[in-house]
């Protein structure tokens, strides 16, 4: 990747590395778990958009001795991509850092504007990726379901049989589920599950998340619990989840250990493709620009798209309390 014109500083890119990570787990972002990154090698690139018919295409495969077999044609079709750069830039006055230098203040501003900076990219690639989960149209007609009058939170609805003949309608079965962390809250106690755990279903217990995946035929559920700013600013503030009202059933292809997907022909539901590393370094501003002494602009980004591939390997439920 050729060199950004402002001068990237191996420091900040280590502590936007770093923080990334950090930040997540503390804040409970699920974007990458939910839409897990692949390398792409450009800014434009190729990836392979699947069709419903491959799956039920029959191919004769009787051979005769000395016959040639049948090939399979293979349907996905190579669609062109184009990552979008997503980045945010924070100002830092050589004023604020020398009071901060003679005031002995440890903590050095320039990362403190990159961690800042890295919490703001990611609660906005979190919303992204939340409003594509909870979208019926980015899932194959059929796989969306509205729940009515009778909401997942009433005793009586059986949620796993609901989750299993959903799963087993699926052209590809989802593996994973997705879901806030209030949808959450209702399933863990719910009496169906208790019920399929081998107990009563006036017991009390609370289910793990473990125990719920494992009910629904699941590998694992992923739980959103994050909020955002709903009004504008300079208004009051107030705040709504991310993740709402719904449970979605997504199948995901093989990751690395480190979290990211490995297989482009794997018709995951929804792929993150990126190029190139987080990048973090600082732009100057000379004397006039800045205040009266100048600074720097501290800023933080990366290069990526989030896609739905495989539409049919998603099965969502909606208002489901």
């Amino acid at each position: 990747m050729a060199q950004a014109p402002f001068t990237i500083t191996p420091a900040l890119v280590a502590i936007a590395l770093d923080y990334s990570a950090i930040n997540s787990r503390v804040r409970g972002y699920i974007a990458d778990p939910v839409a897990p990154r692949m390398r792409v090698d450009a800014p434009l690139f190729r990836y392979p958009q699947y069709k419903i018919e491959e799956a039920f295409t029959v191919y004769d495969n009787q051979v005769d001795r000395l016959g040639r077999l049948n090939e399979i044609v293979e349907s996905a079709t190579e669609v062109a991509g184009a990552t979008l750069d997503y980045g945010l830039l924070e100002k830092v006055p050589y004023r604020d850092e020398a009071a901060a230098r003679a005031a002995s203040i440890p903590f050095n501003l320039k990362a403190r504007a990159v961690r800042n900076v890295i919490d703001k990219n990611q609660l906005a690639r979190e919303i992204r990726v939340a409003g594509m989960v909870q979208n019926s149209a980015n899932y194959t007609a059929g796989y969306s379901t509205t729940v009515g009058a009778t909401k997942w939170s009433d005793p009586n609805v059986d949620i796993p049989a609901l989750v299993m003949d959903a799963r087993a309608s699926m052209l590809v079965p989802g593996n994973i589920g997705v879901t806030s962390q209030a949808g959450m809250n209702v399933l863990r106690r719910h009496p169906k599950i208790s019920v399929a755990l081998g107990g009563s279903a006036d017991s009390g217990r609370y289910a793990t998340n473990e125990e719920v995946a494992s009910v629904l035929g699941l590998e694992r559920i992923v739980v959103g619990n994050t909020l955002r700013q709903s009004s504008k600013r300079g208004q009051t503030l107030t705040t709504s989840a991310i993740w709402g009202n719904f449970f979605a059933i997504h199948y995901q292809g093989p990751q690395g250990i480190d979290g990211g997907a490995i297989d482009a022909a794997s018709p995951s539901f929804l792929t993150t493709f990126q190029f190139g590393d987080v990048v973090s370094g600082e732009n100057p501003y000379r004397p006039g620009e800045m205040g009266l002494w100048g600074g720097v602009g501290v800023l933080t980004g990366e290069s990526l798209v989030e896609k739905v591939v495989a539409p049919f390997a998603g099965y969502l439920f909606s208002s489901i309390l």
